[in-house]
């Protein structure tokens, strides 16, 4: 965060660092042979095999660049009864180790965007992972240092929403998941004008929070829309065109979809309302400065 005060700027002393801004990057998104009964011994017909197919493509790439290096890799782990992969900036599936016909595997999430804690890169937040009853499976991913890349554990805090840790050499640094250095010059200036009218008391802390979304919303850190959906179904196709849902699980996730599509259009609408305050009050202190500096 910033330090030194001048001239209503702050400056950060790991202004250096290179910057890390969203890329977009091509993704490869599950889409392989489920492995049902006999322990995934391939008996049965391939043609009419399982898959797993996502309902959404993921993000683009975005945090710091030394992550980079894991865009394409996949990461395993065998825990308890199922066996899990994770594949960062992409997608998290999980297979269930069983003799059954119909073992469960599916996908706990798709990568989506960071939770930002504190000018930190606290967690990947990866969504809209198969449907769990009345909701979709999702999975918070929490990185460490470590001296390899390794997927540490998977938990169930609650039900269908996923905890897991990763460990990597690429955060090993202090500053390797600081969030300021990795904006491009244009953005930590206005954060740091953000920052100002917040120490001074021209805005309120739920404003100079909804700025920093804003920002990170810029930086493509965080999440700004609903993900742009993968047409798989003939269902989706009716839908749009004649307006008939072909199923109650159909019509329930449409429903749904247009309930978030409300709750972040009113968020959105809410963050407007306290930057146009903020710009406001930004205008009046200019006009303030430069009333003085005339007498």
């Amino acid at each position: 965060m910033p330090e030194k005060r001048i001239y209503g700027y702050f400056i950060v002393p790991y202004l250096l660092f290179a910057v890390a801004s969203a890329t977009v990057v091509q993704m490869r998104v599950v889409k392989e042979t489920a492995n049902y009964g006999y322990f995934g011994n391939g008996i049965g017909d391939p043609e009419n095999s399982n898959q797993l197919i996502p309902t959404v493509s993921p993000a683009n790439f975005s945090g710091p660049e030394l992550l980079h290096r894991l865009v394409g890799k996949c990461y395993n782990l065998t825990q308890d009864r199922y066996r899990y992969s994770f594949c960062p900036f992409q997608n998290f599936t999980q297979y269930e180790i069983s003799p059954r016909w119909n073992a469960y595997q599916g996908i706990l999430g798709i990568w989506s965007h960071w939770d930002i804690q504190n000018n930190t890169f606290a967690a990947m937040i990866l969504k809209n992972g198969d449907h769990c009853g009345d909701i979709d499976r999702s999975i918070k991913i929490t990185l460490k240092c470590g001296p390899n890349e390794t997927l540490l554990n998977v938990t169930e805090p609650s039900r269908c929403e996923y905890s897991a840790q990763f460990s990597t050499r690429y955060v090993c640094h202090n500053d390797a998941l600081l969030v300021y250095p990795r904006l491009n010059l244009e953005l930590q200036v206005e954060w740091d004008h953000l920052h100002t009218d917040f120490h001074y008391g021209d805005i309120t802390e739920k404003g100079y929070l909804a700025g920093l979304q804003k920002i990170f919303q810029k930086a493509g850190l965080a999440e700004t829309s609903t993900p742009k959906p993968i047409e798989t179904s003939t269902a989706t196709t009716t839908l749009r065109n004649g307006g008939i849902f072909s199923d109650l699980q159909t019509c329930n996730k449409e429903y749904k979809n247009l309930q978030n599509e409300i709750s972040k259009l009113n968020m959105e609408l809410e963050a407007m309302k306290l930057m146009i305050d903020l710009s406001k009050i930004q205008n009046r202190t200019h006009k303030q400065q430069r009333l003085s500096s005339h007498e």
